[in-house]
């Protein structure tokens, strides 16, 4: 199996049994979690940060644990598993960084996420897509750049060309390519800019 397309086939939303309540870029979200983390996390550490209720997270926890991607340390939380680290190593060849970034002409609200995605522009279409996915996950809005072939500009789909002189201040945070997209996702906490630029990401992962 194409290891990018894991998220999609998992589809959470219709596995057996009763509905759950994370979703797609909750498990996206807990996999990077456990990937960033120098410690095992706990169930209240990974509500906090993936902005879950208890239930939610034992079976988001459940979920992985069945899958061979996270595997309990002692009473300290769980980690990645081998499995874990060889998915997130995976992922990183395209979904390259996400990192916090500054409010701007790009951002729609107070809290921003910017994630680099490696050769995924021709994915891209009018980014109402991730905009729309953004909005699902309870953030403000997503936009969406694509470098081009020229070095100098980045692209908004449909609306405009952009200098990179523009943009400066959000691309000193990543080293694009030509056919790369960065996605910049915006919310009213932390926790929903991220969540919103990792559904935003979803819809650029699977081919």
């Amino acid at each position: 199996m194409f290891p990018l397309k894991l998220i999609s086939t998992l589809d959470v939303d219709s596995r057996p049994g009763p509905p759950t309540q994370f979703k797609s870029w909750h498990l996206l979200a807990a996999l990077l979690l456990f990937s960033e983390a120098r410690n095992p996390i706990g169930r209240y550490q990974l509500g906090d940060e993936l902005g879950l209720g208890r239930g939610s997270v034992r079976s988001l926890v459940k979920f992985l644990r069945r899958r061979d991607f996270i595997h309990p340390v002692k009473r300290r939380g769980h980690e990645l598993s081998i499995e874990g680290q060889k998915y997130v190593t995976d992922l990183s060849q395209v979904l390259v960084k996400i990192v916090k970034l500054p409010q701007s002409a790009f951002t729609v609200d107070q809290y921003n996420f910017g994630c680099h995605l490696r050769n995924r522009a021709h994915l891209v279409t009018d980014g109402v897509s991730q905009r729309d996915a953004a909005l699902r996950a309870g953030a403000s809005g997503a936009t969406t750049l694509v470098q081009e072939s020229d070095p100098e500009s980045l692209v908004m789909p449909v609306e405009h060309r952009v200098s990179r002189l523009e943009a400066i201040s959000l691309l000193e945070h990543f080293n694009l390519r030509e056919k790369d997209v960065l996605l910049i996702g915006s919310g009213s906490s932390w926790v929903v800019a991220r969540l919103g630029t990792l559904a935003a990401s979803i819809t650029l992962l699977d081919e």
